[in-house]
Order: structure tokens, then C-alpha cells, then sequence
């Protein structure tokens, strides 16, 4: 599956859809269009919700881009949607104790 992301704010939130592969080829392209976004609500968004529902991989540098915004947005980072090979990666790391995350 291709690498797939979709930004949107909407209520004083980011609302990101990735889907496909989180990697070293694609983790350049998601940090500048996750952070395009956040730039362009600054003075609105309060939070970020990831609907990971179609992700397939994520590397470690798609890992680092989620521990990353909990530093910056620490409480206000949301994910939901995580499918089970996606979920285990998250609970090895403890991305599952940094944010909320929410199985599929």
C-alpha cells in the first residue's frame, strides 16, 4: 500500500489520517505536512488526533515523529484506529503510556 496522509483542522484540532507505510522514505514527507499544518492553525489547534486505521509499517523515525509532538503537545495528542501490528510496536515503546491511544 502507498503512503497516504490527509491533514485537516477542524474545531481547534489536527486531524491526520496516515495510511500505507511510515518509513525512512516517507517519514521526511509526513513531519513537513504534519507540521505545515500545525503552523497554519498556531493559534487555534489545541490538539492532534491520528486515525491510523490504514497504516501498515511504521519505522523508527515514524515512531520518533509521535514522540516528538507529545513532547510538544504534551496530553493533547490522540490516536485512534491503530491496528493490532501497529498497537504491539506502540506498547513495546510505550507510545501507549505518552498519549491516548485507542485500538481498532
Amino acid at each position: 500500500m502507498n503512503f497516504k496522509m490527509t491533514t485537516e483542522v477542524k474545531d481547534k484540532e489536527c486531524l491526520i489520517s496516515i495510511s500505507g507505510n511510515l518509513d525512512t522514505k516517507t517519514c521526511e514527507a509526513a513531519e513537513l505536512k504534519i507540521d505545515s499544518a500545525l503552523a497554519k492553525g498556531a493559534d487555534t489547534i489545541e490538539g492532534i488526533t491520528f486515525d491510523l486505521k490504514n497504516l501498515v509499517y511504521i519505522s523508527s523515525l515514524g515512531l520518533r515523529i509521535f514522540f516528538k509532538l507529545a513532547k510538544q503537545y504534551p496530553s493533547n495528542v490522540k490516536i485512534f484506529n491503530v491496528p493490532e501490528e501497529i498497537m504491539s510496536i506502540f506498547k513495546l515503546t510505550g507510545i501507549d503510556k505518552t498519549m491516548n491511544v485507542v485500538p481498532a
